[in-house]
């Protein structure tokens, strides 16, 4: 579509889209039956007819738009319609009747409801269009300073989200409103900024239309010559360079100048900057090199290179201009000193400089070297060559550096202190997520603490009483073993004892009584030893570490925790026994903390059986026996390290998963099930505690099998 031509040109005739190639009559003819093409000529015509205030035309061609809307209703030239046609109804506002200005903002409303629908789900494409209308509905009920606010919101949307076309219409219709009001310098300002926005799009047609009407309202550059085109920029490449200073070396043109200063001051990133500031210097300075040279800790650095004004090619370096092979230091040291800028026509034959080794060597012919000041204050150097002529270094090239110096300094400045903020924050950061996680695991600890001594306390308690009862069984049985034995002699001396004895006898089964009762002292027996047992398991697990580490039986810690963990792996409605299969090598004692090592045990084997009661999931208790759930732990000593595996064969995970096992807080259990510190708080038990090395192998439908690793210097035979 050539549409956007109707801008670039000086003359064209506003009504049509007549161009070489394209007759809009014959074109519309041939399209009759395809809306997309059609919609998209009017919405051209409708843009047209409105940017040169042919309202009347632009409400007629919007309508037409909307027609085919239905056949195509996610074609983004309908919301450009939208935008247009409301504001065509806005700007016809007070040239209809009562009747119609009351549809007319009946249709705004309607445009604007799916305008700021689009505006929430994408803010960057509508929200400045959005406001813009708003702007022009406050204009026509008068409601002055909610326009002012609302034209301001629309031109900066528009500006940050690189919609030149959008921020000049805003602008100019802003300078409009304000020329009603007869703040005719406030309007000045921005019918200019309308102007050269303008200029930037490319849309010389406008730009002619505006100096037309509002010859007055455009400031313009007071050393630009009357009969020079604005559009004219002073640089393109280094023919017209060449040309341009020879021919005119008094232009200063603002426009060049403007676009240069925006794309400096729109970059923040520090690496960013130095290659855009270099690439635009040497293209407004007629340069083919240019070096960008900053001071730091009050030494001079050579932070940039381009030899093209091709920001991809630029080199950045910090390089002590000592250093370098790259400029001349007598050149620099010079500018240094002086803080002056300095203009060498033909660099080789300068008697003070020529014999520099830069010089000699690469015979540059043309040299600008410039200071640059932020708030006064020396804070680098711009260093330029041209290598194709002498003398291209004219005033005017030194002016225009010098505001873009002006402007580079402190764009330059502003990225240092994003630099640091942004440096600043990522420590900020970094210390919120350690404290955070110190914070967590602190409270973990503590709840384990706070557990160990309950279960210390609870153990303690238990094994009073089972020692008494204990204790008492020992006598008891051998009071009953006295008293079955004197009920023997009994019946030996007495064996026909009377009917009411026999009887009795019958009654309570004596045979049997005499046979069960020692088993039953026996099993109660047996109990109490097993609650001993258990009792001192946990005591042993809960054990507070002290300040130093103990040699410690790894094995004894991890049978410890299977029995503390007896409860989950037996056998339940739903699921057969998890088999626990051993393969214990002889292990030496190893010098650690007993209690943090349990805890470590605690929760990979706590995990373990999750993850295999999460691939039990929709299985039947038989098909589970068919393939059971294994925990199998194998212990190694080797040279210089002992090994501690726990695998299962259950699900196994992911390449992602299994890269943020050890994060804290990062957990796969459901909400409520886990905390994401189990693993994360074993890993730094095993890593920064023990000087080990805590590790998973694993993969999808293979299980995984976690391995601890512990140096043998720790390891006291």
């Amino acid at each position: 579509m050539k549409a956007n031509s109707s801008y670039s040109s000086h003359s064209f005739q506003k009504q049509f889209l007549d161009f070489e190639g394209f007759k809009e009559a014959e074109i519309i003819s041939k399209l009759e039956n395809n809306s997309t093409w059609l919609s998209t000529i009017y919405v051209c015509k409708t843009i047209i007819n409105y940017t040169f205030n042919n309202f009347g035309d632009a409400i007629q061609t919007a309508r037409l738009t909307e027609k085919y809307q239905e056949s195509n209703p996610g074609f983004f030239m309908y919301c450009v319609n939208n935008f247009y046609y409301s504001l065509a109804l806005l700007a016809n506002y007070k040239n209809v009747t009562p009747i119609e200005q009351k549809q007319y903002l009946k249709k705004v409303a309607i445009n604007q409801k799916k305008m700021r629908k689009w505006a929430h789900h994408a803010a960057c494409n509508f929200q400045h269009k959005y406001d813009l209308v708003e702007a022009e509905k406050a204009r026509i009920v008068a409601l002055n300073v909610k326009a002012m606010h609302l034209y301001d919101r629309a031109i900066a949307g528009a500006k940050e989200n690189h919609y030149i076309q959008e921020e000049a219409l805003a602008n100019e219709l802003a300078a409009k409103f304000y020329l009603v009001l007869g703040k005719d310098k406030i309007a000045k300002t921005y019918m200019t900024d309308a102007y050269y926005g303008y200029i930037r799009w490319n849309a010389l047609a406008k730009v002619k239309d505006l100096e037309q009407r509002y010859p007055n309202l455009i400031i313009r550059s007071e050393t630009t010559a009357p009969e020079e085109d604005i559009t004219r920029t002073i640089v393109s490449n280094s023919a017209s360079i060449l040309e341009s200073s020879t021919n005119s070396n008094n232009i200063l043109d603002l426009t060049t100048v403007i676009k240069a200063s925006e794309a400096i001051t729109s970059e923040i990133v520090l690496d960013n900057l130095l290659e855009k500031l270099l690439s635009i210097i040497i293209e407004n300075a007629a340069a083919q090199k240019g070096c960008l040279i900053l001071l730091k800790d009050n030494r001079l650095f050579l932070e940039a290179i381009d030899t093209n004004g091709d920001n991809d090619l630029v080199i950045l370096q910090s390089t002590p201009i000592e250093e370098s092979q790259d400029i001349p230091l007598s050149v620099i040291n010079y500018v240094n000193r002086t803080q002056q800028p300095l203009v060498l026509n033909d660099a080789t034959q300068e008697r003070i400089y020529k014999e520099d080794f830069y010089i000699l060597r690469q015979q540059p012919k043309s040299v600008l070297c410039a200071p640059i000041f932020y708030q006064s204050k020396f804070t680098g150097i711009i260093y330029l060559e041209n290598n194709q002529a002498t003398g291209a270094f004219t005033n005017s090239r030194l002016e225009i550096l010098k505001l873009l110096t002006s402007q580079a300094a402190i764009a330059i400045e502003n990225a240092r202190l994003y630099s640091r903020e942004q440096i600043k924050s990522q420590q900020l950061q970094e210390s919120l997520e350690t404290l955070q996680q110190t914070q967590a695991q602190l409270v973990q600890t503590e709840k384990i603490s706070s557990l160990g001594q309950l279960v210390a306390g609870v153990a303690h308690e238990v094994n009073n009483p089972v020692g008494f009862i204990s204790g008492n069984l020992l006598m008891a049985n051998q009071y009953i073993e006295d008293l079955l034995e004197l009920l023997s002699l009994y019946q030996a001396n007495l064996p026909s004892p009377p009917e009411e004895i026999e009887a009795f006898q019958e009654e309570i089964d004596l045979d049997y009584l005499i046979e069960d009762l020692p088993k039953m002292i026996g099993s109660m027996k047996l109990g109490t030893e097993r609650i001993s047992d258990i009792m001192q398991s946990l005591r042993n697990f809960s054990r507070s570490d002290g300040v130093d580490k103990k040699p410690v039986d790894v094995h004894e810690g991890m049978e410890t925790t299977l029995m503390i963990l007896q409860h989950r792996l037996k056998a339940k409605a739903e699921r057969p026994e998890i088999q626990i299969v051993k393969e214990y090598e002889e292990l030496p004692l190893i010098k650690c903390y007993s209690g943090q090592l349990n805890q470590a045990f605690m929760n990979l084997l706590a995990n373990a059986i999750d993850a295999l009661e999460e691939s039990n999931q929709g299985k039947t208790y038989t098909q589970i026996k068919k393939n059971p759930n294994v925990i199998t732990i194998r212990t190694s000593a080797m040279v210089d390290k002992v090994t501690i595996s726990i695998a299962d064969n259950g699900p196994g995970m992911s390449e992602e998963v299994k890269n943020n096992l050890f994060n804290a807080f990062f957990t796969t259990k459901p909400e409520g099930k886990g905390t994401g510190l189990g693993l994360s708080i074993s890993y730094q038990i095993v890593t920064e505690k023990h000087d080990g090395n805590l590790y998973c192998i694993s993969s999808p439908g293979n299980g995984a099998e976690f391995v601890i690793e512990l140096p043998l210097d720790k390891v006291k035979g």
